[in-house]
């Protein structure tokens, strides 16, 4: 499928009715770009990490001209080191996104394959048949950027995240006036984040953070202070920085991943002075522990509850230099990700069962800004670029819905509301679905990428909450059983007399149906094993059978 020269499809393949895994294509007289490609996480049968399905992509590989990042959040950047190899096209993104991927490409054989361009904000450059532009945003993370992308069908003007800050430490601006000039020349769609659309309160700054962590902190005179948040959150860590310095205390970072962000801002133009100072003044773990408690925050990963996260680590005890206890506050400066409820509890109540006091955004609710727009802020980008028609991107059913509604109740007209797999063609300032695509995940499993919707996957489901059964036997030449069929039940609370009982009407079926006939065996004798258990244990597990056939 590729797109005629006066039309542009857009087809999303991530980050439309689920949250994460965001990637889009975008197509035009023959050639395609893709923007972004993240995972999402999780966290179910031995699987942490989704990406997008990139079968369609590598299926039309050769007419891929980039893949542009908007900025480097792992919802927007991570599936890139997986699926990379599959697509082989150039990346085109602003430094700070660079500097993050050059980290992960370390760690591959095909790293130094990879053809990075490495853009300016304000300086369009063409890719194929498309003009791109990278327009400065702000967000919760260094580089984020919109895309102005210009063909000869019409214009798209993609947000990425972004929200309207003034007061981050370290910051990009938010290039309004660029913005309204990209709006005068004429924008055919709209694609903007709607991760914030349910909220009705104005977004705070990373100023007002500032002075709520100011606020908490000072409140704990002889404590040892924990501030844990996301890792990419630069604007946040200069924040404690700040804090650290006016409240006569020194900041030792634990978890590599800000070890890393760290490293990647040394690389770019963000690399200040102060942010050089504030680098070397970092304590290690070893000068932590003879620090008094009162002199020392320590900044650490984990807010999401992850389990092998710095902040969880020190939860179990596991952490071989510094140990949490009575003298330790742990601050969550950070939002809840759908879905993380339950493994952030899990280690709250680790924390406080070591005698550690927490404190988190459920009772200091000014301890952490989001990184997205506010109404008021959606309201102002609508202003800024004034499009002809209007997709919202970036959210669940629910957000997408409301951020439809709400575009429409703003005064945009020709609102589209999508869904991952969707094929939508923007031609002469109208947008229409053209079909829908049947997309699935991939699954990131040890060292394979399979498709979530795989027979593995599927029987790994069932396993877990239906258990195993297997049945081998050994069948003579002369289709006769050598013995006693061997019957193994795992996952499955059976009781010793109920395990008799089973396997002796397990062994009779299996008979019965070996005197039949030999044809499709191993598949009659699955299915009345199922009847069985389904029958006297109410359960449906994964059965296997194993027939081994002897010559005599």
């Amino acid at each position: 499928m590729l797109a005629k020269k006066d039309e542009l499809i857009i087809l999303p393949l991530g980050g439309l009715e689920q949250i994460g895994a965001n990637c889009t294509m975008i197509g035009h007289d023959g050639e395609w770009i893709i923007i972004d490609l993240g995972i999402a996480f999780y966290d179910r049968l031995g699987i942490e990490v989704l990406t997008p399905d990139v079968s369609f992509p590598v299926s039309v590989k050769d007419h891929i001209k980039g893949l542009l990042v908007t900025h480097a959040h792992e919802d927007h950047i991570g599936a890139i080191q997986y699926l990379w190899p599959q697509l082989r096209c150039p990346i085109y993104l602003t430094e700070f996104p660079a500097a993050i991927l050059r980290q992960k490409f370390k760690e591959y054989k095909w790293g130094d394959e990879v053809n990075v361009h490495v853009t300016q904000t304000r300086n369009p450059i063409d890719i194929g048949v498309f003009n791109v532009e990278f327009v400065s945003l702000s967000h919760s993370i260094l580089g984020s950027c919109g895309l102005n992308i210009k063909t000869s069908a019409g214009t798209v003007f993609h947000t990425g995240d972004w929200k309207i800050d003034s007061g981050a430490l370290l910051r990009d601006e938010m290039d309004e006036e660029r913005l309204i000039e990209i709006g005068k020349g004429g924008v055919g769609c709209l694609l903007c984040d709607s991760t914030n659309v349910l909220i009705d309160d104005e977004i705070g700054s990373e100023d007002d953070v500032r002075e709520a962590l100011i606020r908490v902190i000072s409140r704990y005179k002889k404590e040892r202070i924990t501030v844990t948040c996301f890792a990419s959150n630069i604007s946040r860590m200069e924040t404690v920085f700040h804090i650290a310095k006016k409240v006569g205390r020194r900041v030792a970072i634990i978890g590599r991943s800000m070890h890393r962000m760290m490293e990647a801002v040394a690389e770019t133009a963000y690399y200040s002075k102060e942010f050089k100072d504030n680098v070397g003044s970092v304590l290690t773990e070893e000068e932590v522990v003879d620090m008094p408690p009162e002199k020392v925050i320590l900044m650490c990963t984990g807010s999401q509850g992850e389990a092998r996260s710095a902040l969880h680590r020190l939860a179990r005890g596991e952490n071989r230099i510094i140990k949490l206890g009575s003298m330790d506050v742990v601050l969550f400066s950070s939002k809840v990700i759908p879905g993380n409820e339950l493994d952030i509890r899990e280690m709250q109540n680790l924390l406080v069962k070591n005698g550690v006091e927490v404190v988190a955004t459920d009772t200091e609710d000014d301890i952490h800004v989001s990184g997205h727009p506010s109404k008021d802020s959606l309201v102002k980008m609508y202003e800024w670029i004034k499009p002809q028609t209007f997709i919202p991107i970036h959210g669940d059913a629910r957000m997408l819905y409301a951020h439809k509604r709400f575009a429409e109740q703003s005064g945009l007209k020709n609102t589209l509301l999508a869904e991952s797999g969707d094929i939508i063609r923007y031609k002469d300032g109208t947008l229409e679905k053209v079909r829908h695509k049947d997309i699935s995940f991939d699954a990131i499993d040890g060292d394979n990428i399979i498709p979530m919707n795989a027979t593995s996957i599927r029987e790994r489901d069932v396993m877990s909450s239906n258990g195993h059964v297997s049945v081998s036997f050994v069948m003579s030449a002369h289709n006769r059983i050598s013995g006693t069929p061997n019957i193994r039940i795992n996952g499955i609370h059976v009781s010793r007399s109920d395990f008799k009982k089973l396997g002796k009407w397990i062994s009779q079926a299996v008979v019965s149906e070996v005197l039949k006939k030999p044809e499709a065996l191993e598949e009659r004798c699955e299915s009345v094993v199922r009847k069985i258990l389904a029958k006297h244990l109410n359960k449906k597990p994964v059965v296997a059978i194993h027939v081994h056939k002897t010559r005599s």
